[in-house]
């Protein structure tokens, strides 16, 4: 097949550095300016941080960070000396890396005065949490979620409602702080603004040629995720919305010929956005990832009264990895629909086991109930040891291949 050139990026895109550097220099002098720091989960409910004046710190995504710097190898290296295994999360040992030698792309972390964990992406953050509030000698709070099988019944919604008061209460009491429902109720609005932005910006990639891959996506989710609640959230997402409605109006695509239109299972291989590129070199874009569209289900129904933390409760209840398979597969089958899917691209992730457990039975669920082909890459999220990137291009040139016969006949 004729090689392409890398695709086109967003020039919105170019405000996320600016924005990134605002975020993480707000963390290191928030403590200093008298503002309260917690370490959060990136399934807890931020809404209530912000609505409460607290800054909230993401080791999550410090460690998608320190892959994109390319300094994750040293940093995991650094936490399995310290007897931390290399089968855990390649962003927990990137964070205890990083406290272990004061060190990073932040060069030390901010110091956490309280530390908050949900249970309802893994429960490796719950010990992760733990040594991070023992390290740090503060206090820590878990969100438990009860696993969803179909919907999350009416125990399991006030189950997590009742804690969402015990939350509000341990913030009031760490922090020093009031809560108060109308400056709460202003910060929902700006997350249902943005939440519902980035579910356009999603649905316009199903335009053909397609406006936008998964590089802009994978970088654009930051604001979602560490800003979400904040009126800088929602006019990034306005102005990238509009940048996007104007190139489908204009007919205007990631690649001129985006010949097979593909979708990623998990997390990004932060480290090697190379890689995605020889994929577009190659003809293929991503339309669709169920990682970054699992962003907007944080949209919630409620008028100032009590009623907006059962909408709450639900909405983090169902979190991509707190849902069973069937669901899962739901979701993955209709976004192939809606959105073309040639092929299915999944990483088997090293790190998140939560994530990758049960793509085989969704890969061949795929590809006998939908008939779209499937590959599953093995590699890791932040970890660059784990991933073999010559033998993974040798996979995808196969497999784009293939794609490319069933084209033809």
């Amino acid at each position: 097949m004729e090689a392409r050139s890398p695709g086109r990026r967003l020039e919105s895109a170019k405000k996320l550095k600016d924005l990134g550097y605002q975020y993480y220099l707000g963390s290191m002098l928030a403590g200093q300016q008298g503002q309260p720091v917690a370490w959060i989960t990136s399934g807890f409910p931020v809404e209530l941080i912000y609505a409460m004046d607290i800054f909230p710190f993401y080791p999550e995504n410090y460690g998608t960070l320190c892959g994109s710097r390319k300094v994750s190898g040293d940093l995991c290296q650094a936490a399995e000396a310290r007897g931390y295994s290399q089968d855990l999360c390649s962003y927990a040992r990137c964070t205890m890396g990083s406290i272990f030698q004061n060190a990073g792309p932040l060069n030390g972390l901010p110091a956490p005065d309280m530390v908050l964990t949900a249970r309802n992406i893994c429960h490796t953050v719950i010990k992760w949490w733990e040594a991070v509030a023992r390290h740090y000698n503060c206090p820590l709070f878990v969100l438990d979620t009860p696993f969803v099988r179909g919907e999350p019944t009416e125990h399991q919604v006030q189950y997590v409602r009742g804690q969402l008061t015990e939350l509000i209460n341990f913030l009031e009491r760490h922090s020093g702080r009031e809560f108060k429902m109308d400056k709460y109720m202003e910060v929902i609005g700006r997350a249902n603004r943005a939440a519902s932005l980035w579910k356009e910006i999603q649905s316009l990639r199903k335009a053909s040629p397609c406006p936008l891959s998964a590089l802009d996506m994978f970088t654009g989710m930051f604001p979602i995720v560490t800003l979400r609640g904040t009126q800088t959230c929602a006019d990034f997402y306005q102005e990238m919305r509009d940048e996007l409605a104007a190139r489908v109006a204009a007919g205007v695509g990631v690649l001129e010929n985006d010949q097979f239109r593909l979708m990623w299972d998990n997390i990004a291989i932060w480290y090697n956005f190379q890689f995605y590129d020889y994929i577009h070199s190659r003809g293929g874009v991503f339309v669709a990832e169920t990682y970054t569209s699992a962003w907007g289900v944080y949209q919630f129904d409620g008028s100032g009264s009590g009623d907006i933390f059962d909408s709450v409760a639900r909405r983090y209840l169902m979190a991509i990895l707190n849902i069973d398979l069937d669901l899962r597969f739901q979701q993955m089958a209709e976004a192939i629909r809606e959105y073309r899917v040639d092929g299915l691209l999944l990483h088997s992730n090293r790190s998140c086991k939560t994530y990758s457990l049960g793509q085989l039975g969704l890969a061949r669920r795929v590809q006998s109930e939908l008939g779209v082909p499937t590959l599953l890459i093995e590699a890791d999220m932040t970890d660059p040891r784990a991933f073999a990137e010559g033998p993974a291009r040798t996979r995808v040139d196969a497999f784009l291949e293939m794609l490319n016969q069933r084209k033809v006949t």
